[in-house]
């Protein structure tokens, strides 16, 4: 009876293993399980929505913007980090100017670059946060007049911060890429060995989709899933099949070429970044030399080629809660054949000399 007792158990173990492979499988996360992207023509409006607005941003001489590092859309409202990470600047829902941070220096209050930043809702009052690799440091939306800072005893790049105030980071000199912190600054885990090739920063870094942020490694075809309410990692796939760079890959370029790793990566296919709004996502794409702006709408795909330094590429150096953020510089807008007129009903007339014009898509 004891042999037949532990065969059975042995049995029940080995059932209980391929049960738990076979659900890994099942539920690994496939944004798309099929993507060929391909010049298609499509108008603006069927790449995107046929809703969308156009918000010029005033110019004065305190709010010249220059080049553009990240937009961030909050409560209607526009705040865009430029020159390098230097300054930000605020405008209200109708590109109105109303202040700027501009505090670059050693001192408490100050920083000597912004890294990355982001705006949340504290207690009824808009903040703006920013890191500058040593700390986050967080100001009044407003005036930003500074409120106060956390320090970290390592480099911290990018960051994401949750509602219940525990913060996502992406961190330097540590041997994971990914640290969840609370809002002391207390370490409650970390995940994803570093490894060079998977750390290529981009002005969003975490992207939103559904209830998930998603952290891509590199240019390949994998990125990290954090879900927010039960703190949890998870690996995934943007698209299923082996069309696109994988990590692997990825690692193996970086470990036979070193850093002209990106060289032999551009005669490969692979993702460069991801974006999405609701049910729909678009994906930036290298194939055959060439750039796709691709958007899956329920198993159908719409595509068109781009380059980067035109108002397509823009897609990926904004983030909004509501809507797809583009931007327009004068220059690209006087290339415009026709009339193009803002969402107050006004024409524009072009001056080299202004501001951007924030060009939006919603759902």
């Amino acid at each position: 009876m004891k042999n037949i007792a532990q065969q059975f158990f042995l049995i029940c173990l080995v059932y209980l293993l391929l049960s738990s492979c076979s659900n890994q499988k099942v539920t690994e996360i496939v944004l798309i399980a099929d993507l060929s992207p391909e010049e298609s023509q499509p108008k603006w409006t069927e790449l995107f929505s046929d809703h969308y607005e156009i918000t010029p941003l005033e110019t004065t001489s305190c709010s010249l913007i220059g080049q553009i590092d990240k937009i961030r859309k909050f409560r209607n409202h526009y705040y865009i980090l430029s020159s390098n990470g230097k300054t930000i600047h605020h405008f209200d829902k109708d590109g109105k100017f109303v202040s700027s941070l501009n505090k670059q220096g050693q001192g408490p209050e100050e920083y000597p670059r912004i890294e990355d930043f982001d705006v949340y809702d504290i207690n009824g009052k808009t903040e703006v946060w920013i890191s500058d690799n040593k700390s986050l440091k967080i100001y009044d939306a407003t005036d930003f007049s500074f409120k106060r800072k956390i320090s970290y005893p390592f480099v911290i790049h990018k960051f994401k911060k949750m509602e219940n105030s525990h913060v996502l980071l992406v961190t330097g000199q540590n041997e994971n890429i990914l640290t969840l912190v609370d809002k002391e600054g207390k370490i409650i885990a970390e995940y994803l060995k570093k490894e060079i090739p998977y750390i290529m920063f981009r002005p969003v870094q975490f992207v939103a989709y559904e209830s998930c942020y998603l952290f891509q490694l590199g240019i390949s075809n994998t990125f990290v899933s954090f879900n927010p309410q039960t703190e949890q990692f998870q690996m995934g796939h943007y698209v299923g099949g082996k069309e696109f760079l994988t990590e692997k890959q990825l690692l193996e370029m970086f470990q036979a070429h070193g850093v002209d790793f990106i060289l032999e990566a551009n005669k490969c296919s692979y993702i460069n970044n991801m974006i999405s709004l609701g049910n729909i996502i678009w994906l930036q794409t290298h194939q055959g030399g060439k750039n796709y702006l691709t958007k899956v709408e329920g198993g159908q795909k719409v595509s068109t080629q781009f380059s980067y330094g035109t108002t397509l590429s823009t897609i990926s150096d904004t983030e909004s809660d509501d809507s797809i953020l583009l931007y327009i510089t004068p220059d690209r807008l006087s290339e415009y054949p026709e009339d193009v007129i803002d969402k107050f009903g006004n024409k524009i007339i072009c001056n080299m000399e202004d501001n951007p014009y924030i060009l939006e898509f919603f759902e």
